[in-house]
Order: C-alpha cells, then sequence, then structure tokens
C-alpha cells in the first residue's frame, strides 16, 4: 500500500522526526511505501498533492492539529499522538493498513457520527420520588 503520514509534537524538534523515523521504517519492513511529512518547529516539509492523492491512506501522528488537513480530504485515516507511533510503529502501520482495507478506517474530511442518546426507561411502579428526596433529586 502507499501510505502518507503527517507528525507533529508540541515541541516540533525531536520527536517529531523520531516518529517520521520510526513510520517510514515499519512500513517499509512490512513491504509498504511511505512519504513522511514532518510538522515542527523548524517548518513543514509538506508532501506535493501529487503523493497526497496517489496514497491509499493516511497515518496522522500529532499532537497538534495538522496543518492544512484538507489535503487529505477523502483518504482514509489512522490519528494517534507521537508518542504511540514511537512506542509501535509497526502495531499503527497494521492497523492503518487494516482499517483500510476492511473498510472501518475514518475518512479525512468526513464527520464523525455521534450515537444516538439511549431512551431513559420508564420509571418502575413506586420508584416516584416524594418529598424531601424529590425536591433534592427531583
Amino acid at each position: 500500500m502507499k501510505i502518507i503520514a503527517v507528525t507533529s509534537c508540541i515541541t516540533g524538534i525531536a520527536h517529531t522526526y523520531m516518529a517520521a523515523e520510526a513510520l517510514e521504517q515499519a512500513a517499509k519492513k512490512a513491504g509498504h511505501e511511505i512519504h513522511v511529512e514532518t510538522q515542527g518547529s523548524a517548518g513543514s516539509n509538506p508532501l506535493p498533492q501529487s503523493v497526497i492523492d496517489d496514497a491509499d491512506l493516511c497515518i496522522f501522528a500529532c499532537d497538534l492539529e495538522v496543518k492544512q488537513k484538507g489535503r487529505f480530504n477523502g483518504k482514509p485515516y489512522v490519528a494517534v499522538g507521537v508518542s504511540k507511533a514511537l512506542a509501535d510503529a509497526p502495531g499503527i502501520v497494521a492497523e492503518a493498513v487494516k482499517s483500510t482495507q476492511d473498510g472501518t478506517a475514518k475518512i479525512v474530511g468526513e464527520a464523525e457520527v455521534k450515537a444516538a442518546p439511549a431512551p431513559k426507561a420508564p420509571k418502575a411502579e413506586g420508584d416516584e420520588k416524594k418529598g424531601f428526596f424529590k425536591k433534592l433529586f427531583g
């Protein structure tokens, strides 16, 4: 698979680049092609739109909001913190590939659908609050 990743940490120095390296090594070891965009305090190296368009999936290993996230719209993705990418890059790559293949990955640009709240159960007979307790727990 063709993977693109974005890494960024709070300070944008060491962990941004360490996570990029970890993801690159894990993806290549698993037989995937990967391109990584680092977004750090020293600036960023934006991926060409053609590389983004050609990718099968995205991995966002970021502690900050991805800059210009709209460039990735329509791509399946997995989002984790930088520390998780450092601790388990092979697992993150495997999760991203699996969720893309089985169609469970989130899609960049699609709103998350929130489940409707569960309906309240009807009160059982004799469950009414009385007097002081009604005022207190009403």
